[in-house]
């Protein structure tokens, strides 16, 4: 991207509008406009914590209140963003959809939070108990996102809700996850960091190798203006399942390794192939 990006985005409780530089996780210069809502809890800092060595990094951050954001900026979305965005919106955040990683020999779910049926047949399963894990989820909410919009893509029939699945699910370590998916759907594309907007499907990757799948909420700004973390929506340990959160970027193994991370765009169905 050539020149600079004129963005607005909500922190803490002020909607602050953005000159960014576009140079990746160069300073950005922000200037407070007007401060109209209301966060009782705003993020200020992210803790990562390596489980192996237990250390610990704090990472400051300009406050930030993701629901406020969304409720603030999601009318001006893309289409298919806004509805991703309404749709996660909707789910429950009081633990009921607790995280749960099926091991070995446990039960065998899909990670969505109930039975999905699409285009008449089951193409996820639920768990008894309703719970969840990342990329079940964020699959889960890219077929809600298609009932509500009533359309079948063109291509699913020939790519098949398996074969969608497993690429969402990522077959190989560092694989793109929903970036693939959607492409092979031919519904999505797969798109820069500097272009991600809230409502786009993330497929995290680590220095530790592990990875999540999550819905980008917003970037997490240092006070100095400079990049430093990934807002998002998913289930996870932290949250007690379905809840927002906050990564940091950088070098320890714990954190989110950008350059391996995936970003993707659920189009328009008029973009569809």
């Amino acid at each position: 991207m050539i020149g600079k990006l004129l963005i607005q985005f909500v922190i803490g409780i002020f909607i602050i509008t953005q000159v960014d530089s576009a140079r990746g996780n160069d300073a950005d210069t922000c200037e407070v406009s007007v401060s109209p809502l209301t966060c009782d809890q705003p993020t200020t800092t992210i803790e990562t914590k390596d489980r192996k060595s237990g250390r610990k990094w704090l990472t400051p951050i300009i406050a930030f209140c993701p629901e406020e954001y969304l409720l603030a900026t999601s009318a001006s979305l893309p289409l298919m963003n806004r509805k991703v965005v309404e749709r996660l919106l909707r789910y429950p955040r009081d633990g009921r959809h607790d995280y749960f990683w099926p091991r070995k020999g446990e039960v065998i779910y899909d990670g969505g939070t109930t039975d999905v049926i699409f285009n008449g047949a089951l193409v996820m399963k639920g768990e008894s108990k309703g719970r969840t894990y990342c990329c079940g989820l964020t699959l889960e909410v890219f077929y809600r996102v298609l009932q509500e919009i009533e359309k079948v893509p063109p291509q699913f029939l020939a790519l098949g809700p398996q074969r969608l699945k497993l690429l969402w699910f990522c077959p190989d370590l560092y694989s793109p996850g929903p970036s693939e998916a959607l492409e092979a759907l031919q519904v999505g594309r797969g798109i820069s960091p500097d272009a991600a907007l809230a409502g786009d499907f993330v497929q995290i990757w680590r220095h530790n190798k592990s990875g999540h799948s999550v819905i980008f909420i917003a970037w997490a700004y240092s006070p100095e203006g400079k990049r430093v973390g990934i807002h998002y929506w998913s289930t996870q340990e932290a949250t007690k399942g379905i809840g927002f959160a906050v990564e940091a970027i950088g070098d320890a193994p714990p954190m989110i390794w950008l350059e391996k991370t995936s970003f993707a765009r659920l189009l328009s169905p008029d973009d569809w192939r």
